[in-house]
C-alpha cells in the first residue's frame, strides 16, 4: 500500500522521481543504472489499485526491475502511461 501511495504522490508532484523498484536484491549502483526499456499505455482499468496491479504484472512479465507511472488521468476509466525499467 505504501508503494501505491508513493506512486500516486509521484504522479501529482512535479519534482523528478525515480522508478518504483519491484526487483529485490539490487544494489544502489544497479538501481542507479536502470534505464527505460518499454512504455505501456493503459486505458481500460477502473481504479488506481487495478492500474498498479496491471503495471506490476506487465513489468514482471517483461523482466523489468521497476516502473514509473505518468500521464495519469481518471475519468470513467483510469488512463496512464507506465515506463518499465531494466
Amino acid at each position: 500500500m505504501k508503494t501505491l501511495i508513493n506512486d500516486v504522490i509521484a504522479i501529482f508532484t512535479r519534482k523528478p522521481h525515480g522508478p518504483v523498484i519491484i526487483k529485490s536484491g539490487l544494489t544502489e549502483q544497479e538501481k542507479a543504472d536502470l534505464v527505460p526499456v518499454r512504455t505501456l499505455s493503459i486505458d481500460w482499468v477502473s481504479s488506481v489499485d487495478e492500474l498498479e496491479r496491471e503495471v506490476i504484472r506487465e513489468a514482471l512479465e517483461q523482466g523489468a526491475a521497476g516502473y514509473l507511472i505518468s500521464e495519469f488521468e481518471q475519468a470513467r476509466f483510469v488512463h496512464a502511461r507506465a515506463t518499465l525499467f531494466a
